[in-house]
């Protein structure tokens, strides 16, 4: 077993490798690195290796911060494969350790996809990791089984939200897939959503970049729904391997009784089985809810909307 730092000529082999974790893994995706490189970041792709094949790693992000006091290492989505053996993790984390220290870190922050599991929390406690009141990622999430037939698959769903994706159509609401020109404009209904939401979307350009690099591989689609010439509403989903998820969603303040959401979800799933892609990561709900699931308690139908509460009521209803 050794621990080997990944140069571009194993770019393939480690996309395969990503295409295969058992969950959406985009952001250890060596275009993601690539992606976050256009806007300041540094990627090092790190992976454990036994008899030349890949059984773990991760893609750890770099950021040098202002006035030349160090930086920032963070693992979006990451490590994966094989890391939970503590041999392997020791390796793996003693590696992205010594990175992270010879760029002068101030820390390392790492966000693996095994969430609310009692054995990757005590195995990183071990390497000196400590848990952050603050998440990038979403720390709970609900994900669609898409094996199934899409007739069969909107059957699943329940029935008001069904009425609901076909409701907008039946009022002259219309969809088409968004190419980057569109980009303003769903930068535009993001800031609405923003607003509304009390959150400060991404600028701009880093919405470009991200169409950019993953519309070039087809890993992307932008959905756009109108009613009468007016945008209505914006969704982006993406996929890695047999996987799909959300990533952006926003709309007007215009005709919502329309709900364009729903069918915007509903032509994500579609353009996700499309893909061959068996799962669609709703992506993001409260980790309340989470760690409530975790400990085997049914899923809350409080009626809140504080956080991600909001989501949470509009998300739960496609399941």
């Amino acid at each position: 077993m050794q621990v080997t730092f990944l140069t571009v000529d194993r770019r393939d082999e480690w996309n395969a490798f990503v295409a295969q974790q058992p969950s959406f893994a985009l952001l250890q995706a060596w275009e993601w690195g690539e992606f976050k490189e256009k806007l300041g970041w540094q990627a090092f792709r790190v992976a454990v290796e036994r008899q030349g094949k890949i059984i773990a790693g991760a893609q750890m992000l770099v950021k040098s911060l202002p006035m030349r006091v160090g930086s920032v290492a963070y693992i979006p989505r990451g490590p994966i494969g094989n890391w939970l053996d503590e041999d392997v993790t020791s390796c793996l984390l003693s590696e992205l350790h010594r990175i992270a220290k010879d760029y002068r870190a101030v820390f390392l922050k790492i966000e693996p996809p095994l969430l609310y599991h009692g054995t990757p929390h005590q195995l990183l406690k071990q390497h000196h990791f400590q848990p952050s009141r603050y998440a990038n990622q979403p720390q709970a999430t609900i994900i669609m089984d898409l094996k199934p037939k899409l007739d069969d698959i909107l059957q699943q769903i329940p029935r008001q939200t069904r009425y609901s994706i076909r409701y907008g159509p039946k009022q002259g609401v219309t969809v088409r897939v968004g190419g980057r020109e569109d980009l303003p404009a769903f930068h535009q209904l993001m800031q609405i959503t923003g607003r509304r939401g009390q959150f400060a979307p991404r600028v701009l350009e880093y919405y470009e970049q991200e169409w950019q690099t993953f519309a070039a591989c087809d890993q992307v689609v932008l959905l756009m729904a109108y009613y009468q010439d007016q945008l209505l509403a914006v969704r982006t989903a993406f996929r890695m391997g047999h996987h799909a998820a959300d990533f952006h969603a926003s709309s007007s303040n215009a005709y919502r009784n329309l709900r364009p959401n729903h069918l915007l979800v509903w032509e994500a799933i579609k353009w996700a089985k499309t893909h061959d892609c068996h799962t669609y990561d709703l992506w993001g709900i409260p980790s309340e809810v989470g760690q409530q699931v975790s400990e085997g308690k049914t899923l809350p139908e409080e009626e809140r909307s504080d956080g991600l509460w909001g989501v949470y009521q509009f998300k739960r209803k496609l399941q």
